[in-house]
């Protein structure tokens, strides 16, 4: 009997601490920017997807809840399958939407970055070696919005990775000992040769090293950077 798939993308919008010692994330100025750069690229990412059987967990954290509501409202309302929640109901959230299923693959990625619009559809379909724990994506582009140019990229230990899990012994506790991109290289994995991420460079420091980013591989040809774009964004 084929298993029951999940594909549920889980993503901090503002409920990290880390470097963000002055809580910048939870002022209304960084959430509005911030909710205008996920509309703009994740958002119009995830609903290019081929395969709409997806759940998207945008979790924020709960001081910061009605900037959240605020900023939502000022973009076209989202589909059922992208959800925002407080970070205090993100677990049972999570457990609603997997319990019904045999295996869930987390699809991580950054409320600023893309996928290709088939990568949804390839997760599903996809058949592991057994064993497999994490499939990674070291292949993809740069965007810089700035210089509205594209290259190709290769990063080592990305933060584009899948996490694949049976919901029962994740139900029951189990997790992979990931901490950090690097670590998810212990895992069993398989990497993924496609060109399946565009990491987008929007902040004034990182627009500056864009040139610094990639060693060649820049676009030069203005159709095929449209078109590299059109099958992430639609």
């Amino acid at each position: 009997m084929k298993m029951k798939r999940k594909i549920l993308v889980p993503i901090a919008f503002n409920n990290w601490a880390l470097t963000d010692v002055n809580d910048n994330r939870l002022t209304k100025e960084w959430i509005d920017h911030r909710m205008g750069i996920f509309m703009k690229y994740t958002c119009r990412s995830l609903k290019a997807q081929t395969n709409q059987d997806f759940t998207t967990i945008l979790q924020y954290d709960q001081r910061s809840e009605e900037h959240v509501m605020n900023a939502l409202k000022q973009h076209d309302p989202l589909p059922e399958n992208i959800k925002f929640v407080p970070k205090n109901a993100y677990n049972k959230t999570l457990e609603r939407e997997i319990q019904d299923y045999d295996e869930v693959y987390f699809a991580r990625i950054d409320s600023d970055d893309m996928y290709h619009r088939g990568y949804f559809e390839f997760l599903k379909n996809h058949q592991p070696a057994e064993g497999t724990e994490a499939l990674i994506n070291q292949y993809g582009y740069f965007y810089d919005e700035y210089s509205d140019k594209v290259a190709t990229a290769k990063i080592k230990s990305p933060p584009f990775y899948t996490l694949i899990y049976n919901v029962a012994e994740y139900l029951d506790g189990k997790r992979h000992p990931v901490k950090g991109h690097l670590s998810v290289h212990s895992l069993n994995h398989e990497l993924l040769e496609p060109r399946n991420y565009v990491q987008v460079i929007h902040s004034n420091n990182m627009s500056t090293s864009f040139e610094n980013r990639y060693i060649d591989g820049l676009i030069e040809d203005e159709n095929e950077k449209n078109q590299i774009l059109s099958n992430f964004w639609g």
